[in-house]
């Protein structure tokens, strides 16, 4: 059972402020999301691992100030956290990224991003949004192919391409096995906050207009996705905290493909609201 948490801010840079000068109020326990896919993030921000025959993948980092409740939560789930292999970033926001060199430097893991988001946060750092909080520099291993899903072991995560949050926001798709022995997708978007895709943030960050194009047109296209596990990047996305006493032997409650679809829709109304009052 969780603990019950102090509630979140309702503006994201009091829930920044927030997860790194006090994270101990953001701490939440890891817990099982789909078989071999567990949520070892915090009570704001998401970060999965994904465990192979061959290592984990982790994806999403949290902020550097909350690290060493990542690692404790992938020591309390029974894993070595220096069993890390890959690294997989959704977006270049330091929510999302803010880890991501403590976690090399501790496992000496490899980093993959979508090279847009590697080009948007090297011209333009401050849109990485640090707030002034530690923030360790990296370089990527490798950029992800959508031709070409990411491989550790037996396992075989897709990405897709998302822009619109960021340049180079990117998706994840990837099979596990359900209760019954069945396949089921799970599925991630990288990130679907409309924050930056006001007239003031999008000439603030020199983004084009367009880019709100690609966020719907984006979002119609993984509608279709036959989606049965909906993450969220950050839990609140999906109601995923709430669900969390609801796990049984033999019942997953996150095995909700309307989920996936409310999540979608509901984000496809708002860009286009956000575009016809734009217009």
């Amino acid at each position: 059972m969780q603990r019950e948490l102090p509630p979140l801010p309702t503006d994201p840079y009091e829930c920044l402020c927030q997860g790194c000068e006090r994270p101990w109020e953001v701490a939440t326990e890891p817990f099982q999301v789909a078989r071999d896919t567990y949520y070892v993030g915090n009570n704001w921000v998401g970060a999965y691992l994904l465990a192979s025959d061959d290592g984990l993948a982790l994806i999403d980092t949290t902020m550097q100030p909350q690290v060493y409740l990542v690692l404790e939560n992938i020591r309390k789930l029974g894993f070595d956290p220096l069993d890390v292999k890959k690294i997989l970033i959704s977006h270049m926001h330091y929510d999302h990224i803010g880890g991501v060199r403590v976690l090399i430097e501790h496992t000496g893991a490899q980093v993959l991003m979508s090279r847009e988001d590697w080009q948007f946060m090297n011209d333009r750092p401050d849109q990485i949004f640090t707030e002034g909080y530690p923030f360790g520099s990296f370089t990527p291993d490798a950029f992800y192919d959508d031709d070409k899903p990411v491989e550790i072991g037996q396992r075989r995560i897709r990405t897709v391409l998302s822009p619109g949050h960021t340049p180079g926001t990117t998706s994840f798709f990837f099979e596990t096995e359900g209760e019954n022995g069945e396949m089921l997708l799970c599925g991630m978007h990288g990130g679907v906050g409309l924050n930056t895709l006001s007239d003031e943030a999008l000439a603030s960050s020199g983004q084009p207009v367009s880019i709100r194009d690609d966020f719907l047109n984006s979002l119609l296209k993984m509608r279709k996705f036959p989606v049965d596990i909906a993450l969220g990047s950050h839990p609140k996305q999906v109601e995923m905290m709430g669900k969390v006493d609801q796990i049984s032997p033999g019942h997953n409650p996150f095995h909700d493909p309307a989920m996936w679809t409310q999540l979608i829709d509901g984000r496809i109304a708002q860009v286009r609201k956000l575009m016809e009052a734009a217009a």
